[in-house]
């Protein structure tokens, strides 16, 4: 079981990215365009960020979702009842999140490692290949992602596939973090619930996790 663990963990994410938002992950030629967010209102901020999902840089995500998460209510982690206008933020600021992060960059790189692993692969290489590649993965917007997709299934958002592999992506690799790295990998509860919701948000997203992890993680 430990070495489905691994195998998950270290190809969830590049599983999950197969169907993942790319709008998210696309940076537009004119991303070079500084735009000073402070200055707008919250309408222009809102219509300003659900631009930068198809446009802007990592940098620019971070600023837009912290501009987003402002304007979110307060309680909106606990709430179940947020108006539609409230939810749709809630929704936008995850998507922020998520490409604030930098998990876009680290998905592609994890795509190349994973797809080469074979039974001769040198296990300490790839290892180091992987922990090189999610040191660079900001994982508090991945947590701000994962809990801003929990509040929206709370307040019974309909949420796209995209959206769910782009969570399921993001939990996966705060387990492998929660664990102190790949190197301590073996030693996560295959039972953690943060595991098993990222298994369910990759089922919601319709990824097939078993040519990974053998049959017992097929969809059903």
């Amino acid at each position: 079981m430990k070495n489905t663990v691994r195998f998950f963990l270290a190809g969830a994410a590049a599983a999950a990215a197969l169907m993942s938002c790319q709008d998210v992950f696309t940076t537009s030629a004119f991303s070079f365009i500084e735009t000073d967010m402070s200055t707008m209102t919250s309408e222009q901020k809102i219509t300003y960020a659900e631009d930068l999902l198809s446009s802007g840089t990592a940098e620019q995500l971070s600023e837009a979702y912290t501009a987003i998460a402002a304007l979110l209510p307060d309680d909106y982690a606990t709430a179940t009842d947020l108006t539609a206008d409230e939810l749709d933020l809630v929704i936008l600021a995850a998507d922020l999140a998520v490409g604030a992060s930098g998990i876009g960059t680290a998905i592609t790189e994890m795509v190349s490692v994973v797809s080469s692993v074979d039974t001769s692969s040198d296990t300490s290489s790839l290892t180091t290949q992987v922990t090189e590649i999610l040191s660079s993965v900001n994982t508090e917007n991945l947590q701000s992602a994962v809990d801003l997709i929990t509040a929206a299934e709370a307040n019974g958002a309909e949420l796209s596939s995209e959206q769910y592999a782009n969570a399921a992506a993001a939990q996966a690799l705060i387990v492998i973090d929660n664990a102190g790295g790949i190197d301590n990998v073996s030693s996560i509860d295959p039972d953690d619930p943060d595991l098993a919701q990222a298994l369910e948000w990759a089922a919601a997203a319709n990824v097939d996790m078993s040519s990974l992890l053998g049959e017992e993680f097929a969809l059903p």
